[in-house]
């Protein structure tokens, strides 16, 4: 081999020699950055089997308790928490967050319960709604609604301190309908031949409720029933629960107001969603107190209705992720390790390669130097 050729080939060997090193060096930081990924994969995986769910008491299989993934509507349902429980959520600000249907109601009703409790389809009444002037019953019914109703004034009339001298219930109670649909119009008395409005003049929420009712009844009586088929009343005892239950949601949002949740990316069916919420405090919990007749705060630390439990699912599902991506990660390390072998057995070769042009090339100038000396 020529002098030229060799220093030539010496220049390829010592390029493909520095190519081959940053190529084992790359592969070496490939698998030190692997090694950090195994590291987390397996601290995640370790975080990952304390992972838990909230769960609420939801009622007994003989003697043992029966606990079911927590939820919005589970959690504000009618009668869906053991020993029926009622429960609103909140947002920090108090306002409940409720359903589309519950707003729109609320919405339609402003501000009044009886309205509120219609566009629902349920009435406070509790009595017969057909057992009414326009009605086929028999006259002893009638007198006994119209006492109920004359009874139902008397009680908010007494309870707001007004006398109307209506011992023997010689007041004649009406309706006076604006339009079609139920609760559209407002009920009167008639004193001295003029008919007068029954507006509210209390304060308090028994004032509030006595008014209520009152005026539940007279709709039911004297008003236009057309409409009133539909509803469901407080006649029946099954409806009486769910009526209360309602009436709770309403005296609720009176307070400190409502809101949805209408953001496309967020819906209160969204049981993670919405469990995490709850675990941020970014909503809250209140429970109706029968005692105390209002909602009073609580949560899911303090609840004894709802338990924090090992989220089985969730722990099999990241088992078998870290299954899945241990496997990618030992793939690619042995894919590594064939390529350092394969680094080094060339890197090896090249060297000896190295070491014979260079050799070459030494004698080859030790040659001519001896010539020229």
């Amino acid at each position: 081999m020529g002098m030229a050729a060799s220093q030539a080939r010496l220049l390829s060997i010592t390029a493909r020699l520095t190519d081959n090193e940053n190529s084992g060096q790359d592969i070496s930081y490939a698998k030190i950055q692997l090694a950090d990924k195994m590291d987390q994969l397996n601290n995640d995986y370790l975080a990952a089997l304390d992972a838990t769910k909230l769960t609420v008491l939801t009622g007994f299989n003989d003697s043992e308790e029966v606990y079911t993934d927590i939820s919005y509507g589970l959690m504000t349902g009618y009668n869906t928490v053991a020993a029926g429980k009622q429960y609103v959520v909140t947002n920090k600000d108090g306002k409940v967050l409720v359903t589309a249907e519950i707003a729109k109601a609320y919405e339609s009703g402003n501000g009044d319960l009886n309205k509120f409790l219609a566009a629902l389809g349920y009435s406070l009444a509790d009595i017969d709604i057909t057992k009414n002037t326009s009605g086929g019953n028999s006259d002893e019914d009638k007198v006994l609604t119209r006492q109920k109703v004359h009874d139902a004034w008397d009680v908010y009339l007494t309870s707001v301190g007004l006398e109307f001298e209506d011992e023997e219930h010689g007041l004649e109670f009406g309706y006076t309908t604006l339009g079609e649909g139920y609760f559209n119009g407002y009920p009167t008395y008639t004193l001295d031949g003029v008919s007068v409005p029954l507006n509210y003049e209390g304060t308090t929420q028994e004032q509030r409720d006595n008014y209520d009712y009152a005026v539940a009844l007279t709709e039911a009586y004297y008003g236009d029933s057309n409409s009133a088929e539909n509803l469901k009343t407080a006649a029946k005892p099954e409806n009486d629960g769910y009526i209360q239950y309602l009436k709770n949601i309403f005296n609720r949002i009176q307070q400190t107001g409502y809101y949805t949740e209408d953001d496309p990316n967020t819906t209160i069916k969204d049981n993670t969603w919405f469990e995490e919420q709850l675990r941020k405090g970014e909503l809250q919990l209140e429970y109706y107190s029968t005692s105390e007749k209002k909602f009073v705060s609580t949560s899911i630390s303090e609840d004894t209705n709802i338990q924090e439990v090992e989220d089985e699912r969730e722990i099999a599902i990241v088992e078998q992720k870290y299954k899945n991506d241990l496997q990618k990660v030992e793939q690619l390390d042995n894919k590594y390790d064939l390529e350092l072998q394969k680094l080094d057995s060339e890197h090896n070769a090249l060297q000896t390669e190295y070491d014979s042009v260079k050799n070459v090339i030494e004698k080859n100038v030790e040659k001519t130097f001896n010539i020229f000396s």
